[in-house]
């Protein structure tokens, strides 16, 4: 369960949208049934920062810590745009291997 003053999102080793809660719904415009399942970067990503995050996102997935915080703009579905300052977390299975990233983030 996330913390209800927080944007929560979960994404698998291929930035598939696993769980969206806390404030995700009421800061990005988005249903949880609108995201599950879809791609974080198709759907929330503006095309201009596409690259750079996602070479952050491999980053992480691949060990780098110094991404644990980290701040980039999302596409709401309105067509504004979102400042959000994540924490991120590497999930893993019981052989140690990454199997996704939990973040949590608050408008920034």
């Amino acid at each position: 369960m996330s913390d209800e003053s927080t944007f929560h999102v979960v994404l698998d080793t291929d930035a598939n949208i696993t769980s969206f809660e806390g404030l995700a719904e009421s800061i990005s415009g988005y249903s949880a049934s609108d995201v599950i399942g879809k791609n974080w970067f198709e759907i929330f990503i503006p095309h201009a920062n596409k690259d750079e995050i996602l070479s952050v996102f491999r980053s992480f997935l691949n060990g780098d810590i110094s991404f644990w915080e980290y701040e980039n703009t999302i596409t709401c579905k309105d067509g504004t745009s979102c400042l959000i300052k994540w924490k991120n977390s590497l999930l893993r299975d019981s052989k140690n291997n990454p199997v996704g990233i939990s973040s949590s983030g608050s408008v920034a």
